[in-house]
């Protein structure tokens, strides 16, 4: 090169520089592999034009545009996007850039906005997997473990959810290809984990309902609504806004082994309201309580030495308790047996003992040989 060739080099360099600093034009360079925001200034089949910032125009070409949930089909001009260097200059002077190279690292940011406004979005269920359902969140593997299904699925699932891996995954199977609305619950980029929630899905309107009624009742009142679940702890009843729970020792005044026995989802339900928890939206009630306690009259209907009849509704180490009529049992102890009993077995007995306030009722199978004068 001559010293005259130099010079001039140098003058332009110079004069470059001079003219950045004069009047602040910026000069970025992209390297392979970086992650730009741009702006989406034209769309076509074959290419998208992303405005990459300082004036600079970026291309992704057909090839480059599509990734596993074909999002790009859904871009309008003026859409924000996440693209990938993939070469710094072309022969046209365009960088060119990637959507499905960005994917992941989209998909990453979408995930974290989402996790942070607890917004609401639709998994697909894959396969049931140890303690919950594996989902498709928008490509990816999301879990929802069994206690976040909300009550409804939560109802079809639990009753196995104290049985075998086997019989648990049988419960499950139903829900297989169905769609549920999630909400992140854990987010971890660097262990690929992603926790969902369905039971914790609550729109504005739905929490806007949900005091709406909790202002209108109180305890005391007698409430309709219809059983939503049937779980082995009780019934779940939609109050219109509002979930209310009957516990299992609330649904009869006799014993209940399940509740399914007694009402099935999507029955009418009367109940009394017990408590109400205004903080959870949730309501305490009670079926049992609105139809009478067989022990307040107990001692006017079955007088020492009268005779009874019942069925045996369980046999313990000291005797046998046999059920007279729902809710109301009476224990025939060892002592005042003839013979071993068997549950369901069918007795007549004496009553020897009537104890309303303790909830007490004696009987004697051995006083029947006995000569007596019954009432």
């Amino acid at each position: 090169m001559t010293t005259k060739t130099k010079v001039k080099s140098q003058k332009t360099a110079q004069n470059m520089e001079e003219l950045i600093k004069k009047y602040g034009i910026e000069v970025k360079k992209y390297s392979m592999g970086q992650l730009i925001e741009g702006v989406i200034v034209s769309l076509r089949p074959s290419r998208i034009l992303v405005d990459i910032g300082s004036k600079a125009e970026g291309i992704v070409k057909k090839e480059e545009m599509k990734d596993s949930e074909n999002s790009y089909k859904k871009l309008k001009v003026g859409d924000a996007t996440l693209v990938m260097v993939v070469k710094e200059e072309n022969k046209q002077g365009y960088v060119e850039l990637s959507l499905r190279r960005a994917e992941n690292e989209r998909r990453w940011r979408d995930f974290q906005r989402m996790f942070n406004s607890k917004t609401p979005f639709e998994v697909n269920v894959l396969q049931y997997n140890k303690g919950g359902l594996i989902c498709d969140a928008f490509g990816m593997q999301g879990f929802v473990p069994i206690s976040h299904l909300d009550r409804v699925h939560f109802a079809e699932v639990s009753t196995a959810a104290s049985g075998s891996e086997r019989d648990i995954a049988q419960r499950m199977e139903p829900l297989i290809g169905r769609s549920l609305k999630v909400i992140i619950i854990e987010l971890d980029r660097e262990q690929n984990r992603l926790v969902l929630s369905e039971k914790q899905v609550d729109s504005g309107e739905i929490k806007k309902k949900r005091e709406k009624r909790l202002g209108e009742i109180k305890v005391g009142d007698i409430i309709k609504g219809l059983v939503s679940g049937v779980v082995p702890f009780g019934l779940f009843v939609d109050l219109d806004g509002l979930e209310g729970l009957v516990h299992v020792s609330e649904i009869a005044w006799e014993k209940v082994e399940n509740p399914i026995d007694y009402y099935s989802v999507g029955d009418e339900i009367k109940a009394q309201v017990l408590d109400i928890d205004e903080k959870k939206g949730k309501v305490g009630l009670s079926v049992k309580r609105l139809k009478p306690n067989p022990w307040e009259t107990v001692a006017e209907r079955y007088l020492e030495n009268t005779k009874v009849k019942g069925v045996v509704s369980r046999v313990v180490p000291f005797g046998a308790f046999v059920q007279i009529e729902p809710g109301l049992e009476g224990l025939v102890h060892i002592s005042e047996m003839t013979d071993p009993l068997k549950e369901g077995e069918k007795v007549e007995a004496i009553v020897t003992l009537v104890d309303a306030k303790e909830q007490r009722l004696g009987l004697s199978i051995r006083q029947l040989e006995a000569p007596q004068i019954y009432k």
